[in-house]
């Protein structure tokens, strides 16, 4: 937690691209006691949270940094949808009429691959099945996926993730985006979008009608296990991924910082990728090794020898004990010792 705070702290002191917007709208961090999840923390939000049997708090909280290493501002703790029983956890919080152009984001970490339902979800005037408007899932398993539940359950492509690794996914709510006469709407999905600027092709699109949501509910069936975390609503991208700059980023993405590209004089906007490649493959044209020619080597404790001239040697061994070289060194003669009487003057 020590940690989130420093970076939070950094944001605001830090460059303006990441202080927290005056648009953000609904935010909360979780900062709660660990436990079943009950209160009112976080901004915006018009009733405090309400479960029967809620998911729990727990600490650390989640953190998330880009491909070129922004870190989106996180603090408190963050939520698991498991509660160490195998009955299904429900915790839901209100946030007022919403309707129209949003954006949302969360941190989640799958636990693991489960075919029940987990995820964040996004309701209007009730938490019937009736009342579902869309949600961040589990996609029948560890990955994630935008599920549209008003008008027909549609889903968007998979989005692969790691076992306990964060995904950052954000939604865009975009009015008349979905085509058709009349225009239906739209919802996008960016999943690990770069922090410093809009993301433009979303993961996933869905067509909607109508963008009303009032409350968010954040579920898992059967108890199963998914960390969620820093749920914010706001009127832009920026709103809802405030973050601390990079300090070297590697903006082209090519596993080269900025400023190792500019030391090497190449360009740090236009990725490499295809030179360091052909580096690699064709390490003789430049003068380098290739990995196959370099190994690890070990000293193998030294040996003493005083027989004849004294010396000492060290063998210089692969892991596998074949024996690269021998280096022997000669011990040189110790110098003559100096012996000294010292007498008292006594009375």
């Amino acid at each position: 937690m020590t940690t989130k705070l420093t970076t939070l702290v950094f944001a605001f002191i830090g460059s303006g691209a990441g202080l927290l917007h005056a648009d953000l709208l609904i935010h909360d961090n979780f900062s709660y006691p660990d436990g079943d999840l009950a209160g009112s923390g976080g901004s915006g939000w018009t009733t405090a949270w309400q479960g029967t049997n809620p998911v729990i708090v727990t600490s650390p909280g989640l953190s998330f940094s880009d491909s070129i290493g922004n870190t989106l501002v996180t603090s408190g703790s963050a939520l698991d949808t498991a509660d160490g029983g195998a009955a299904t956890t429900i915790s839901s919080r209100e946030v007022g009429d919403h309707n129209g152009e949003a954006w949302i984001s969360m941190l989640i970490q799958p636990q693991g691959n489960f075919t029940d339902f987990i995820g964040v979800s996004f309701y209007d005037n009730g938490l019937a099945n009736a009342d579902a408007r869309f949600a961040i899932e589990h996609a029948g398993g560890k990955n994630l996926r935008l599920a549209r539940r008003a008008g027909g359950l549609v889903n968007s492509a998979a989005y692969t993730t790691t076992i306990g690794a964060p995904v950052l996914a954000v939604i865009h709510l975009v009015p008349d985006g979905g085509g058709g006469d009349p225009a239906l709407d739209r919802l996008d999905v960016y999943f690990n979008p770069a922090l410093d600027f809009e993301p433009g092709a979303p993961h996933g699109s869905l067509s909607i009608d109508g963008l009303q949501f009032d409350r968010i509910r954040v579920a898992a069936q059967n108890g199963r296990s998914t960390l969620v975390d820093e749920i914010r609503i706001g009127q832009t991208f920026a709103d809802v991924t405030p973050y601390v700059p990079a300090t070297d980023p590697d903006t082209d993405g090519d596993g080269l910082t900025d400023s190792q590209e500019e030391t090497l004089g190449l360009d740090p906007f236009f990725p490499d990728t295809q030179f360091i490649a052909a580096v690699r493959a064709n390490p003789g044209l430049f003068g380098i090794h290739s990995a196959n020619e370099i190994f690890d080597a070990r000293l193998r404790r030294p040996s003493i020898s005083l027989s004849g001239t004294p010396s000492y040697s060290v063998d210089l061994v692969k892991p596998d004990g074949a024996v690269i070289d021998t280096i022997t060194e000669p011990i040189p003669a110790p110098p003559a010792r100096l012996f000294l009487r010292t007498h008292l003057a006594t009375p």
